[in-house]
């Protein structure tokens, strides 16, 4: 039986370790996979890093219209010569530098997205999608175990961090299967997590989206410095905020929750001189 690796290599094509490309292997998880988000023919959809396809081909069985976005020209060029090339629209390009916002404008909502998500840009995709303004009804990634760990995690975990408040804030995710190296094509070092995302329906309104990034991150920034101290990155008197926020100056940052997170953010805040 002939491998993707070498089905690849008659192109002259391989998968690339620096872009942690790592190709799902089955059809049955990929159908799955779209099963999972509950992808519907209502939806139209977009995926990141489609690969050589084997997402793209149950996601467009279902989906009305189907966008993917690879940053590999020689991705791209194998899809466009595939029997996808006349169901899916290619989009050569950097998820990164995309406007998603502008790609949903134009398919029309609803519209879901799905993606496998290399290491080197799972948490940066993450952090932007996880805002008060994502335009997605639903999005599902698969992740490296540990990223998807710090995206579950609760206050007073060791993976308790950033990318988990703004999970928590913005989010409802849940871990719907995990799977291992042998499901992919090179076999990664790492066990895979396929996480589903659904917006929160209650989003808490945030009157001062810098100040509660500032905030986070200097909570985090240093984890074992009590809140009076760590910050004082972002105020030169924290106290005032603390009291008012209802938050005890001598805890740390990883014990508050993001409902806590943000009334804290709130307070800093109405306490700066520019409040």
């Amino acid at each position: 039986m002939v491998s993707l690796r070498q089905r690849l290599a008659r192109r002259g094509l391989a998968p690339a370790r620096s872009r942690g490309q790592n190709f799902l292997r089955s059809e049955a998880t990929a159908r799955k996979l779209v099963e999972l988000v509950g992808v519907t023919p209502e939806d139209a959809a977009v995926e990141i890093g489609p690969g050589t396809g084997q997402l793209t081909r149950p996601l467009v069985a279902v989906a009305r219209r189907t966008v993917a976005i690879e940053v590999d020209r020689g991705l791209v060029q194998l899809l466009a010569e595939s029997d996808l090339a006349d169901r899916v629209e290619l989009r050569h390009e950097d998820v990164l530098d995309s406007d998603l916002g502008g790609i949903v404008r134009e398919l029309g909502p609803p519209v879901v997205l799905l993606g496998n998500l290399p290491y080197s840009i799972s948490g940066r995709l993450l952090g932007a999608l996880l805002s008060p303004n994502n335009p997605f009804r639903r999005w599902g990634f698969m992740l490296q175990r540990e990223v998807a760990d710090r995206v579950l995690a609760g206050p007073g975990t060791p993976e308790y961090g950033t990318l988990s408040i703004w999970a928590r804030l913005f989010s409802e995710p849940r871990r719907v299967l995990d799977l291992g190296p042998d499901e992919f094509e090179p076999r990664p070092r790492v066990r895979s997590t396929f996480l589903v995302f659904d917006p929160r329906a209650d989003r808490p309104r945030v009157d001062d989206m810098s100040m509660l990034r500032r905030t986070v991150r200097a909570a985090f920034g240093q984890r074992r410095k009590t809140l009076r101290r760590a910050l004082r990155r972002v105020s030169a008197d924290p106290l005032p905020a603390l009291e008012s926020a209802g938050i005890d100056p001598l805890r740390r940052g990883e014990t508050l929750d993001e409902e806590e997170f943000l009334r804290l953010a709130n307070a800093l805040s109405a306490c700066s001189p520019d409040g």
